[in-house]
């Protein structure tokens, strides 16, 4: 989801030693992604979840299931099943947060794809299990440190999944890394997905306690897409909808933070890696500091162009479902 203030860029960065030799390597395991999103007030979220599926296609990662983590605009559940079905994989698993304290209510496309389900060809329109169980569900079958969290929306739900005991224990057990969609402000800014909202009530405790590696992802904005190829694909593809609802975003594209953070985690590659601290000022603020003695965050920025990120991004979008080249 969108972020408020511009990216600044760091001058200095060093490559994670880490992620990017795996994803050079032969044999490793590929990444296995549990997405959640607060789609509904925003388009690249729909966008983000074609490149998933796209690279999950492409035989780069693997899509455990999905989580809808906005509590007041209760379609984006539908849409994420609708975007599902439209790949092969309407029987992904599905989570929905259940309380109201956190979510933008506005509704600029989600409602229509939701209740659409003649046209999309999917059965969850507003309902789905609750955010803990279903993660729960989806870590007890994973590996031991195999699963990247991936949120480009609030995140707040990895609280409510820490704060439950045996979700603790797993997230120790079973996920390797969070990587979240987030900017990195190097004075005090408000930020949508970690401080807006009502997320900012969760901040102090998520960031001080969550036990694996961060990965922050602030870059996106002057990264348009969903303007170029999407229009060619089918009209009742869910993803071109979404682009056509939200502000005719299918013409003038939209900006592509949340597609960025995918990319990382399929693409580590590509980027380059700051170690810092993330930390939660006051109310929707939270400001990135340099310093990394202690610390388990790092934020991260592509080694390339921003056109060529771009082009990646709109032709991931934009590839039929079910293609495996």
């Amino acid at each position: 989801m969108k972020p408020v203030l511009p990216v600044m860029a760091a001058a200095l960065m060093v490559l994670d030693p880490a992620f990017g030799a795996q994803a050079e390597s032969r044999g490793t395991p590929r990444p296995v992604i549990i997405f959640d999103t607060d789609i509904g007030s925003d388009v690249d979220d729909a966008g983000a979840l074609a490149v998933l599926h796209r690279l999950v296609d492409l035989g780069e990662v693997e899509l455990a299931g999905v989580i809808f983590s906005s509590g007041r605009n209760r379609f984006g559940v539908g849409v994420c099943d609708a975007i599902n079905t439209w790949y092969g994989r309407g029987d992904l698993a599905l989570g929905q947060y259940a309380r109201d304290d956190v979510g933008d209510p506005q509704n600029l496309f989600s409602r229509q794809i939701a209740t659409a389900t003649n046209v999309f060809h999917h059965d969850v329109v507003d309902r789905a299990p609750d955010l803990v169980g279903a993660y729960k569900g989806m870590l007890r079958s994973a590996c031991e440190r195999s699963v990247t969290i991936l949120t480009v929306g609030h995140p707040h739900g990895l609280v409510w999944l820490m704060r439950d005991p045996e979700g603790a224990r797993l997230v120790r057990r079973s996920v390797l890394r969070w990587v979240g969609m987030a900017t990195t402000p190097t004075t005090p800014g408000r930020d949508w997905n970690l401080g807006a909202n009502g997320t900012g009530a969760y901040m102090d405790e998520l960031l001080s306690t969550w036990p694996t590696e961060v990965y922050f992802s602030p870059v996106g904005e002057t990264v348009i897409t969903g303007n170029r190829k999407l229009p060619g694909t089918p009209s009742n593809n869910p993803v071109r909808e979404a682009y056509r609802l939200w502000n005719n975003a299918l013409k003038k594209g939209r900006s592509s933070w949340d597609q960025v953070a995918v990319l990382y985690t399929a693409r580590p590659h590509l980027f380059e890696v700051q170690r810092g601290t993330m930390r939660h000022t006051s109310g929707p603020n939270i400001v990135w500091k340099p310093e990394s003695a202690g610390s388990k965050h790092s934020r991260v920025l592509p080694k390339i162009s921003e056109s060529a990120v771009a082009e990646m991004i709109e032709d991931l979008m934009a590839q039929p479902p079910g293609e495996s080249r």
